[in-house]
């Protein structure tokens, strides 16, 4: 079979461990330089986990995930003022309680994929449900089923050339992942073709993860003006000597004369 990048250098070490979090090289070894597979970028489905929207919460999630290997967990971490290594898709893989999520651990500056998984939300958590730490890789949703991506490289060409890329297509069938197609496509040709490949029959094991909580904090209360009622009794005494010069009018009388001090009226007349 054709030869992958050091990390991955067959078809064969591919399908055995593509759904085994960590057995491979972890993202240490991975090739850091290169272009990325040419994935083309899908629509997101109308409703996008909230994760999706809190990088910081979408790493420490995957970094509490002990079936991710300890090399991708300790490379993800923020780029600078770039923020988080990832690149994220959603869509509806296995008919779980929410969209799952597709989570691409990348490196920073090139953007090269180090390792794809895949979450499925059950009861309000998270369980990684598919991993891929060979890169180069990149995960994506595709009308319903994961497509996965690796470049192609021989053994004796630089990583900077890939010659190919070989994408392997996944169903969700009782509980596994099922590879049910795989292409190659060479770059070499003037009309790049994807050409069938024999797939891999056997169901993708599960990683070792736990469910794990998705971490979103807390929604901040609702705030806004609400009405108050003010209830009392107020008293008070006034006193005081109030002068008016002849000819005025006192307040509350319709008329007459008034002379010298007086003491205001307590109502009406």
């Amino acid at each position: 079979m054709r030869g992958i990048a050091p990390v991955a250098t067959a078809s064969a070490l591919l399908g055995a461990c593509v759904a085994v979090a960590g057995c491979g090289t972890d993202a240490t070894g991975a090739r850091r330089e290169g272009p990325a597979p040419s994935v083309s970028m899908k629509t997101r489905p109308a409703a996008v986990p909230a994760i999706v929207s809190d990088p910081g919460a979408l790493a420490g999630m995957v970094r509490r995930d002990t079936g991710v290997s300890a090399g991708v967990r300790r490379d993800l971490a923020p780029c600078g003022d770039d923020g988080y290594p990832m690149d994220t898709d959603a869509g509806d893989l296995t008919a779980g309680d929410g969209p799952e999520l597709v989570v691409n651990v990348t490196t920073c500056g090139d953007r090269l994929g180090i390792a794809a998984y895949v979450y499925r939300m059950v009861g309000g958590k998270y369980r990684c449900v598919f991993a891929d730490e060979h890169g180069p890789v990149y995960g994506s949703v595709d009308d319903g089923r994961l497509e996965v991506v690796h470049e192609v490289f021989p053994s004796d060409d630089p990583v900077a050339y890939p010659t190919g890329e070989e994408s392997a297509t996944y169903t969700w069938r009782t509980g596994h992942f099922v590879q049910t197609a795989r292409s190659f496509t060479g770059y070499g040709a003037p009309s790049p073709t994807a050409s069938p490949e024999p797939t891999f029959t056997a169901p993708m094991p599960l990683p070792s993860s736990a469910p794990l909580d998705p971490g979103l904090p807390a929604p901040a209360p609702r705030t806004g003006t609400q009405p108050q009622t003010q209830t009392g009794t107020q008293t008070g005494t006034w006193t005081g000597t109030q002068t008016r010069t002849a000819g005025a009018v006192p307040p509350g009388r319709a008329g007459g004369t008034v002379t010298g001090p007086a003491t205001p009226a307590v109502g009406g007349h």
